[in-house]
């Protein structure tokens, strides 16, 4: 039977992360029992019910009460428009991790951070040894990134080991290179998401990545949708799709694919025009919020800390990496931040390569614990891009979106 729940025990409890919908929640061992009952081994709720009374002398009536509201309970904290507040905790084994398998690309977008294009790749045996040590670990999810993946020769063999080890797959792709056969092969793969990269319709999209670049995704995200292959599309926020976010929700909706927004990142001068005004990109967000909510689309937002400020809830954490995440770029070296090493903040050499001891590299190596420490409210990436500074200010961070809001709200009350 395949697998639906991943189940592994951290520190006094259990995570169970839960493949298809990408959800985790914590658990005491009854409830780990539970749902690998459920999920994993087809029981029904009455089967449970008598394993649990007789294995944990618990009176049959009440197993029956408990196995119903525990199940309850369950299904609101893996609804897809809940939090993943355990992503905000310091794990002690990663839930997942980018692994970037190429630096190669066929396209040369405007916002990429990569000056220079190589033709880098990753070797198969290398990555799925690397893959291979992580399953060991338990660790959940694998997001294949690039460059472009679909440029790595060995990408099918990559995906179909990473189902047989029963990771959920995550393969981040511009689409151009994704024809009728790749399709079919995709369809057979169990597990995975294809997340498409656009942003914007036709003529943002092509302005941004290349002429007639659009019309090639846009045939592609109906033919993967046509043979039900779960696809999700990301957009990246910058001041020329600014003003037409809108357009690329409905244009999802008519797909009934979820959008996933996050914000453009500024590495190079040529980027200085693609920086969005903050108010402007705070709004947005604020109304992304609204749609989610009232229409019920299905939209991702990556701003976790404004998202529950606006929502009321407790306070989260900007950025997770380092603490439930781990990336490993195409050298095989362990990075705490993408973007932050990307911007140059990173001395050549600094950063850790994975090896049989990346578990206690993740959690005791100089460059992440210093991470870690220099805080993770904000967005470390942005205030050094933007003042040098891994402490300076974020302009787009939770406290840049409280002043403008507290303004805002002031100036509403005196008008």
């Amino acid at each position: 039977m395949t697998m639906r729940v991943k189940i592994r025990k951290e520190k006094s409890r259990y995570l169970a992360y839960f493949i298809d919908s990408r959800r985790i929640v914590g658990v005491n061992e009854i409830g780990s029992v539970i749902l690998d009952l459920l999920f994993n081994q087809g029981r029904h709720a009455e089967e449970i019910a008598n394993a649990i009374a007789g294995d944990y002398q618990i009176p049959l009536s009440q197993a029956k009460t408990d196995v119903a509201e525990f199940l309850a309970q369950i299904k609101t904290e893996v609804h897809p428009d809940g939090f993943n507040v355990i992503e905000q905790e310091q794990l002690e084994v990663p839930l997942g991790i980018e692994l970037e398998i190429t630096t190669s690309c066929n396209l040369r977008c405007k916002h990429c951070f990569q000056e220079h294009h190589g033709e880098m790749h990753m070797p198969t045996e290398k990555a799925i040894g690397i893959i291979g040590q992580l399953a060991d670990h338990q660790v959940c999810e694998v997001s294949l990134i690039g460059g472009e993946p679909f440029r790595h020769k060995g990408l099918m063999e990559i995906l179909e080991y990473c189902q047989n080890r029963d990771m959920a797959i995550n393969l981040v792709t511009n689409a151009t290179l994704i024809d009728e056969d790749v399709v079919k092969r995709l369809a057979g793969i169990n597990r995975l998401v294809v997340i498409v990269s656009l942003d914007g319709t036709e003529k943002i999209h092509d302005y941004i990545r290349g002429k007639n670049v659009f019309s090639k995704v846009d045939t592609v995200l109906r033919k993967l949708c046509a043979a039900e292959i779960a696809v999700e599309v990301t957009c990246t926020l910058n001041s020329v799709n600014l003003p037409i976010y809108r357009d690329v929700i409905e244009y999802c909706e008519g797909l009934k694919i979820p959008c996933n927004f996050n914000l453009f990142k500024p590495f190079r001068s040529e980027h200085e025009g693609l920086i969005p005004d903050a108010n402007t990109f705070f709004e947005a967000v604020a109304d992304l919020l609204r749609l989610r909510r009232d229409k019920g689309y299905r939209i991702g937002l990556s701003n976790a800390a404004i998202v529950t400020e606006l929502l009321g809830l407790p306070p989260r954490n900007e950025c997770r990496a380092t603490r439930s995440g781990m990336v490993i770029d195409v050298t095989g070296r362990m990075v705490t931040c993408p973007s932050l090493n990307a911007a140059g903040y990173y001395e050549v050499g600094e950063l850790p390569f994975f090896d049989d001891n990346f578990m206690e590299t993740w959690r005791n190596h100089e460059a992440f614990v210093r991470f870690r420490q220099n805080g993770l409210r904000e967005c470390q990436a942005r205030s050094f891009i933007f003042n040098k500074d891994v402490h300076g200010r974020d302009p787009y961070g939770i406290d840049a979106f409280q002043e403008y809001w507290h303004n805002k709200e002031a100036a509403t009350a005196q008008s």
